[in-house]
């Protein structure tokens, strides 16, 4: 091959070779920042050093161990971000043979930068607002990517941040004019520090009343242009920050925007508008008769609003003596005069930094349920001011009142609650005998309420749409009966309800009451008791609970649930400490005031009341002259039928009974190879528990060395309801558990006394004796069977047999008593009965062949008959003749 060749491949094979970027050199102790690759760090990492570590901060190097060891390339490292996104800081030069580090080879940053749009002039930040064309802008730059301009091969022309700027049309700026006709470029900033601008504060800034930038929204977004960091870093999700911003070039024109064309009169709304930052733009608002009365009042600026001024409704009006193009009126003369002077419908407004300002108006009930046209124009005092308007619809609200039920007892709470579309407040006034025709508070209603005056109607709160209103019905006043309840958008009695929203709902307020689920309750002693019942009026004292009998006394009181239900729990540490025997007991309601008229002292000694003075002694129930049983309970009855007590009460009687357990006796008797089930009844309350042992009868002591088979069981039940309403237990014992036998039963309760005992007898099952029926025959026939029955215990002597036959009649020999009571055991009759089954089998199957046999020839049917009547020659010697 000539060396022209070779020369010449070698030249091929170089430009087949991909163009490498020139390598980053990073100098020891140098920045690199995520994302970042090609970084030449032979200087950060010189021989021997082949490897960093990273320690966690605080640590020594040196003397700790490192958190992390990377071996890497000297020609081209790459800071990768998901390895090294948590291990920002200093990296240090490490010797894997000598197991030792060395200095810090270079510091790791996450990149940051933050973009702000700055007013040059005033250096006010205008990000994400609005700025009037002509007004010179920078962007503020905060980054920490100066470090990389400090390496030593760095190239001003390559600067690492790159800023981009969307125009309104959809185009993309790189650079910006500046005043005087010169252009900043964007493409590549070098930044010099943490705070930077662009363009320089010196140059002018950005020159934004230049022809060829329209008005409209301009996005700023900045980005890494150095060394791959943009495309290393955008599938990366953290570790680095990166923030742009925007701004709008605002127009000459005043505009209006508002949050709803229509709007429930009631509620507030807003509109907002836009024109040259810190320039003053007037505002009011037109329509109505101009009266200003109530129910035809414009909708209202709010006061005190930033960025917002209004004249004083005492004077002087500089604000309102604004004359807007066009007309011969200042705004004071074109908006009512009341009320307030009417200062409220008209302000000066001043755009905030962005161009814009937001105007809230709030409508009342007194606001005219209408069209209006809302005006802005300005800025005040320019040549040829822009202006704009918009229209606003107040329509009427609603009101809806409901409740949780339309009937109450005096004494409990009724909650109303509903939405008011129409106002804020929410107007309540209650109708019925003998109240005021035009209606009375709801809180007080006896006294009468006032058209057109809030303070004399019970007002209920809300948020503006919803309201809610908790009404106590035992400090009315009232009694039973059916009443109306209202609720008004605007302080509006009964006979003024046209021009406004209003709904009504009727109440029965009913005598409060106190009853129990059982009137009658017994229950065994050590049982627990649980007394529930309801109460109507919900009083919060709750109810009080008194139980009387022989020398015996009680009293405690209960609270009371959601809807009056009330339970109270006697437990069965206290039913055990009560002798068996009638107990009377007195539940208590405090009725419509919440409060007991009747209740006793602390010692449970004196009954006390609240007549004829608060804290009077009524009777005894403790100690010398005391009231017991029957007579404290009738004394106490006597006591709540008094007039001066208003609380009511109701009686009834539970029964202490001594324990008992009974079993029943049909089933102390069962079967060895089925499940025997043993029940019975009880007066233990359901659920409780029972436990069962059942054990061998033939438990006894035995002599030593000899082995005896015991046999038991034993379970724990639970009693249970039956369809009769007694409570009842049952047990059941699988089959083959218990032999045949006698076997005691022993029933106790578990945590209750009483126990109950029995026998059981365990037998074996009676073997059923099956008789079979005979088969009929088509035609009757007498058959004549003669047998002889001889006893086993007589002895027959043998005679001859004469020629002719003959029956011979043989008195049956005297049956010994023994045998006869033998004879009628089951098992003896069972034999004879299958003997007797047997004979007639035979018979008929006789009978049956000799009628086949018929059909023959003479000869042999005379045969027959020959055979046959010899047959019974033989059989008249056998005995007695049975016939069938």
């Amino acid at each position: 091959m000539s060396v022209r060749l070779v020369y010449i491949l070698f030249i091929l094979i170089l430009c087949s070779l991909p163009v490498l970027a020139n390598p980053v050199t990073i100098l020891p102790g140098g920045e690199v920042y995520l994302g970042e690759e090609g970084l030449d760090i032979h200087r950060a990492v010189p021989y021997p050093y082949t490897s960093i570590a990273y320690y966690t901060p605080g640590s020594s190097p040196g003397r700790d161990q490192p958190l992390d060891i990377v071996r890497v390339n000297q020609d081209r490292f790459n800071v990768i971000p998901d390895l090294y996104y948590d291990r920002t800081g200093a990296w240090y030069q490490w010797d894997p043979v000598q197991g030792m580090p060395g200095q810090v080879a270079f510091i790791v940053r996450n990149p940051r930068i933050s973009l702000k749009v700055m007013d040059r002039n005033t250096m006010g930040d205008r990000s994400f607002g609005t700025v009037s064309r002509g007004t010179p802008l920078v962007m503020q730059v905060e980054t920490n990517l100066a470090g990389i301009t400090r390496r030593p091969d760095y190239s001003y022309n390559d600067g690492p941040v790159k800023i981009l700027i969307r125009t309104p049309a959809g185009g993309t700026l790189a650079g910006v004019k500046t005043p005087g006709g010169g252009e900043y470029s964007f493409s590549s900033f070098t930044p010099t520090g943490e705070l930077n601008y662009a363009p320089p504060i010196e140059s002018g800034g950005w020159d934004t009343g230049w022809s060829g930038y329209e008005s409209g929204l301009y996005t700023i977004e900045p980005e890494f242009s150095i060394n791959r960091m943009q495309e290393n870093l955008r599938s990366f999700q953290g570790g680095y920050s990166i923030r742009g911003t925007e701004v709008t070039l605002g127009s000459e024109r005043a505009g209006l925007y508002v949050s709803s064309e229509t709007v429930v009169r009631g509620d507030p709304f807003a509109v907002t508008i836009t024109g040259n930052p810190g320039m003053a733009y007037l505002v009011w608002i037109e329509g109505g008769s101009k009266s200003g009365s109530y129910g035809d009042q414009p909708p209202m600026i709010l006061t005190s609003q930033e960025g917002i001024r209004q004249d004083n409704p005492e004077g002087t009006y500089y604000i309102g003596s604004y004359r807007p193009s066009g007309k011969s009126q200042s705004i004071r003369d074109i908006v009512p005069s009341t009320p307030y002077g009417g200062v409220y419908y008209y302000a000066e407004v001043i755009p905030d930094r962005n161009g814009k300002r937001t105007v809230e108006f709030r409508t009342t009930d007194a606001t005219g349920d209408r069209r209006y046209t809302i005006h802005v124009e300005g800025p005040r005092g320019a040549t040829n001011p822009k202006s704009d308007d918009v229209n606003v619809k107040v329509e009427k609200g609603s009101v809806t009142l409901s409740t949780g039920s339309n009937s109450y007892a005096i004494g409990e709470e009724v909650i109303l609650h509903g939405r008011n579309t129409g106002s804020c407040d929410t107007y309540l006034f209650i109708t019925g005998p003998n109240l005021p025709s035009a209606g009375g508070r709801l809180d007080a209603p006896r006294i009468p309420v006032t058209q057109g005056n809030p303070s004399s109607f019970t007002v209920a709160g809300g948020d503006c749409e919803t309201w809610e209103y908790r009404l106590f019905t035992g400090n009315l006043g009232l009694d039973t009966g059916t009443y109306t309840i209202y609720a008004v958008s605007s302080p509006s009695d009964r006979y003024h309800l046209s021009s406004t929203s209003w709904q009504t709902i009727p109440i029965t307020l009913t005598r409060p009451y106190v009853s129990v689920s059982k009137q009658r309750m017994s229950v065994a002693k050590g049982d627990e008791l649980i007394i529930t019942g309801a109460s109507g009026g919900d009083p919060d004292a709750g109810v009080a609970i008194w139980i009387f009998g022989r020398n015996y006394f009680m009293y405690d009181t209960v609270s009371t649930e959601r809807g009056g239900w009330f339970s109270y729990e006697l437990s069965r540490a206290f039913t055990e400490s009560m002798e068996p025997g009638e107990y009377q007991v007195i539940v208590q309601h405090p009725m419509a005031n919440g409060n007991f008229d009747l209740w006793p002292d602390g010692s449970r000694e004196v009954v006390l009341g609240t007549t004829p003075w608060y804290g009077a002694p009524v009777f005894r129930v403790s100690g010398p002259g005391s009231l017991q049983g029957s007579a404290a309970a009738s004394a106490l009855i006597s006591a709540l039928k008094s007039p001066y007590i208003d609380d009511t009460y109701t009686e009834y009687s539970i029964y202490i009974q001594s324990p008992k357990i009974t079993i029943e006796q049909d089933t102390l008797t069962g079967f060895v190879d089925e499940p025997i089930i043993l029940s019975g009844s009880t007066n233990f309350a359901p659920g409780t528990r029972l436990l069962v042992e059942i054990s061998d009868n033939a438990f006894a002591p035995t002599q030593k060395g000899i082995g005896v088979d015991y046999y038991g069981f034993s379970d724990t039940i639970t009693t249970y309801t039956g369809p009769d309403g007694e409570q009842e237990f049952s047990v059941e014992i699988p089959a083959g558990v218990l032999p045949v036998g006698r076997y005691m039963v022993f029933i106790q309760g578990v945590a209750n006394e009483g126990t109950a005992t029995g026998w059981l007898q365990v037998i074996e099952k009676p073997v059923e004796t099956i008789v079979p029926t005979p088969l009929l025959t088509e035609e009757p026939m007498n058959v004549t069977v003669n047998v002889t029955l001889v006893p086993e215990i007589t002895t027959l002597e043998t005679t001859s047999i004469p020629d002719t036959p003959q029956v011979v009649t043989q008195k049956s020999p005297e049956i010994p008593a023994g045998l006869s009571y033998a004879m009628k055991e089951p098992v003896v009759l069972l034999a004879a009965g299958i003997v007797v089954g047997l004979l007639i089998a035979c018979l008929v199957a006789l009978v049956m062949t000799r009628r086949q046999d018929k059909s023959g020839d003479e000869g042999i049917k005379e045969e027959e008959e020959e055979e046959s009547g010899e047959d019974e020659g033989d059989n008249s010697d056998s005995g007695e003749e049975i016939k069938i």
